[in-house]
C-alpha cells in the first residue's frame, strides 16, 4: 500500500533554473553543476519508486512511504523510501545516481567517478547517511505507541539498503561486506532473501492467481 507518493519536485528546478538565469559568469556553471545534479537525483528517485510501487502498491502487509522528512529534536532524516511490513521489518532505502559508476574501497570508502578529470573522488558514505536515518527514526517511532505482544513492546527491526540505478557501475572490494548496496530492480528478490532467511512465511491478503506469493 503506497501511503505516500513521491514529492514533486519541479518548484526546485524551476527555482534553479531561475538562479541561472540571472546569476553572473563565475557563478553560473557552479549554479549548471548543482542543476543536473538534482535532475540526476530525481530521475534516480522516481526510477526507484516506480519499482518499489510496481511490486508493493497493491500489498495488504507493506507499507510504502517515499520522500519521507523526520525532524526530532534538531536532528533531520530525509528517508528516501520507507517500506513498513506488519511484521515490524522497516526497510529504509536511500537512493543514489551515479551517471560514470561508484568504487568501494577495501576500507569501505566510496569513490565517484569523475568523467571531466577522468579520476575517482572521495563521496560520503551512503551506509552512514542511511544509518543517520534510521538513527532519527528511531526517535520518531519510539515516541509512538507501537504493536505490543503478551504485555511486551514489539520494536521493529530496521534494514538498511542503498539503491543504484540498474545500469550504474559498481566497482566492490573483495573484503568489505557491501551486500547492501543493491541494484534498485532486485530490490524485490532482496527483500525475498531477507524474510526467507528471517522464517517470516505470511502470505498476501488480496492478490490471488498469483504463483509465488511474496510475504510483503
Amino acid at each position: 500500500m503506497i501511503l505516500k507518493a513521491a514529492d514533486d519536485k519541479t518548484v526546485q528546478i524551476q527555482q534553479l533554473e531561475n538562479l541561472i538565469a540571472i546569476a553572473s559568469a563565475d557563478k553560473r556553471p557552479l549554479l549548471e553543476q548543482e542543476l543536473r545534479n538534482l535532475r540526476a537525483g530525481i530521475k534516480a528517485e522516481q526510477e526507484a519508486a516506480y519499482l518499489i510501487n510496481f511490486d508493493l502498491e497493491k500489498s495488504q502487509n507493506t507499507v510504502v512511504i517515499h520522500d519521507l522528512r523526520l525532524e526530532i529534536d534538531g536532528r533531520v532524516a530525509q528517508i528516501d523510501h520507507l517500506l513498513i511490513h506488519s511484521t515490524l521489518n522497516v526497510f529504509v532505502l536511500e537512493t543514489k545516481h551515479l551517471h560514470a559508476g561508484m568504487r568501494i574501497t577495501e576500507t569501505g570508502e566510496f569513490e565517484s567517478w569523475n568523467a571531466f578529470k577522468k579520476c575517482y573522488e572521495g563521496m560520503a558514505s551512503p551506509f552512514a547517511q542511511n544509518e543517520r536515518h534510521i538513527a532519527v527514526l528511531k526517535e520518531a517511532l519510539a515516541r509512538i505507541d507501537m504493536p505490543s505482544k503478551m504485555g511486551l513492546r514489539l520494536l521493529p527491526v530496521y534494514h538498511s539498503y542503498v539503491l543504484v540505478s540498474p545500469k550504474s557501475r559498481i566497482d566492490r572490494p573483495k573484503k568489505f561486506d557491501t551486500s547492501h548496496i543493491i541494484k534498485a530492480d532486485m530490490l524485490g528478490k532482496t527483500i525475498d532473501n531477507t524474510f526467507e532467511k528471517a522464517g517470516v512465511l505470511i502470505p498476501l491478503v488480496g492478490l490471488h492467481g498469483l504463483c509465488q506469493q511474496r510475504p510483503w
